[in-house]
């Protein structure tokens, strides 16, 4: 259950970045951005989300609002990072886990212990980080499809 959590956990993180990057890629990409009902619809809407992790972690009313409130700032500030002509692509996805970094910190902020516990569980002592060598990568995903 805990590993499951911590999935869907980050699939959320997950969603909200590429939801809002997926629709200000098509803006920057054309005249016309995409409406904001394909936005929603590729990574779900925000109460989606809250309504997943609240049942997931079995959050009270003012947790469920604070929750809310920072996915919000998260979605907001997405799409700054998404949209500012500033920053080069290469330095969006950094920026981009930064954020959701820091945005799973403040969700931990507002659990308790136990909730944190399930939205956050510890690594297994033997396992080994992910390796950062994408054809370490590639040779992985090859053995598992065989």
């Amino acid at each position: 259950m805990g590993g499951r959590l911590a999935s869907i956990a980050a699939i959320v993180l997950v969603a909200a970045a590429s939801s809002v990057a997926a629709g200000s890629s098509v803006a920057a990409g054309s005249s016309a951005a995409a409406p904001p009902s394909a936005r929603v619809r590729a990574g779900g809407s925000l109460q989606h989300r809250v309504d997943v992790l609240s049942r997931a972690l079995q959050l009270d009313a003012r947790q469920r609002a604070e929750l809310l409130t920072i996915l919000e700032r998260q979605r907001q500030t997405v799409t700054k990072i998404w949209s500012d002509p500033a920053l080069l692509p290469a330095e969006r996805t950094p920026a981009t886990r930064a954020l959701q970094e820091r945005t799973a910190d403040q969700i931990r902020a507002i659990l308790s212990e136990e909730q944190r516990n399930r939205y956050n569980p510890p690594k297994p002592k033997d396992a080994a980080p992910p390796s950062p060598n994408v054809a370490d990568w590639m040779q992985t995903q090859a053995r598992q499809q065989q």
